[in-house]
């Protein structure tokens, strides 16, 4: 990024943050503020202004106004001294619940380049909801007690400031994503016998796991069910680490629909127990889990005093803002329409690199080396995200 376009950013920026509505956090007085400057070596460096704290928003706001930060960025933690000019000295009282899904957490970073950013959105938005059913069903939460945001980039955070929480510490928090992320689990535990008509079948639990566990076992019987005889047993066996007989006797569960309308109501027949049905489930759950053991992003759940973005803030690598999201609506939320600010003044930009995005409904292609009029919002995001520079 280049000086001119530094500035421009900026000024477009500052004009967001003199008339927007900042929303305001929970126990401010409390909180370390950081902010990440439009400096000289931005953005090859990025130099990180903490240990900030604002008794009043008024304070908060005018600073946003006056600096115009690329980043924003507010403690997880609350503290008793915020503006302590080191961790020791804050005297910590206790933290927010959080938790980061990033589109890094979900794809492997080998694997990134070959999707596109829109891609990216409607995988961790996925997994997201994931989460959230993790959250309600598995720990309790009520939807008040979650605070859903959209990052500004490529993920969201889930915030729980309920005081149960505040006082958890760093193990605790990583006992929770090792549940949500399955990690030492045993699946066997979410099918549950149940006494019926004299006869005791298998039945799944309808919480977190057990819920999304039935879901990956009934699209893995219905896969199985539309394949040739020798390949489905295959895949079986592989599956479930069982005998050829075995496996055959589940094509044939798979392709019964009788049985399937039973097993689609979480129900395990009586005569299909002896089938190693914990090992299956254990072979589905890579579908449905929230991903791997490091997702959601372990680090940040378990730090107790980490900086996480200050919601309503611009991120300084898309230009959108960092958006406080409902429960209710979330279904709705796309960020490439809902999360855009800026408006639609013709900016004239010079691409240092091929970029291809979609805003607002409107799809943009522009190759390396050329020069392009662009809608301000358009021109912003590929300005920030370093590939094109202002002419």
């Amino acid at each position: 990024m280049n000086e001119k376009t530094k500035r421009f950013v900026r000024s477009k920026y500052r004009d967001y943050y003199r008339t927007a509505r900042i929303e305001l956090l929970s126990d401010l007085w409390m909180r370390e503020l950081a902010f990440v400057h439009f400096d000289p070596s931005y953005p090859a460096k990025l130099v990180m202004r903490r240990h900030k704290s604002f008794n009043t928003d008024v304070d908060l706001v005018n600073y946003l106004k006056e600096n115009a930060p690329a980043h924003a960025y507010h403690s997880a933690a609350i503290y008793k001294y915020p503006a302590g000019p080191n961790m020791a000295s804050k005297d910590w009282i206790g933290a927010d619940l959080i938790f980061d899904l990033d589109a890094d957490h979900v794809v492997d970073e080998s694997e990134l380049p070959d999707y596109s950013y829109e891609d990216l959105l409607v995988l961790v938005k996925k997994e997201t909801v994931k989460l959230i059913d993790f959250l309600l069903d598995d720990f309790g939460f009520h939807e008040d007690d979650i605070e859903l945001i959209f990052s500004g980039s490529r993920g969201y955070h889930i915030h729980i400031q309920k005081q149960e929480v505040r006082r958890l510490g760093s193990r605790e928090r990583r006992e929770i994503v090792d549940y949500i992320t399955a990690t030492g689990l045993d699946m066997d535990s979410f099918l549950k016998g149940v006494e019926k008509s004299g006869r005791e079948d298998l039945k799944f639990t309808r919480d977190g796991w057990g819920k999304l566990l039935l879901k990956g076992l009934i699209e893995f019987l219905h896969e199985i069910a539309a394949m040739e005889e020798e390949e489905a047993i295959k895949v079986v066996r592989s599956a479930g680490k069982m005998e050829r007989k075995n496996a055959k006797e589940i094509i044939r569960i798979a392709q019964d629909e009788t049985v399937m309308e039973r097993i689609e109501q979480g129900e395990i027949p009586q005569f299909a127990k002896a089938i190693k049905w914990g090992e299956i489930t254990r072979a589905v759950t890579k579908t449905v889990r929230v991903k791997s053991a490091d997702k959601p992003d372990e680090p940040v759940t378990a730090d107790i005093k980490r900086l996480i973005r200050l919601p309503t803030s611009l991120h300084g690598k898309s230009s959108f803002v960092v958006k406080p999201l409902k429960l209710a609506t979330f279904d709705a939320f796309d960020p490439l329409e809902d999360a855009v600010v800026f408006g639609d003044s013709p900016v004239e930009v010079q691409m240092v690199r091929s970029a291809a995005i979609k805003l607002k409904g409107e799809s943009y292609k522009i190759e390396e080396g050329e020069t392009a009029s662009l809608p301000e919002h358009v021109a912003l995001f590929f300005l920030c995200r370093g590939a094109a520079e202002c002419v």
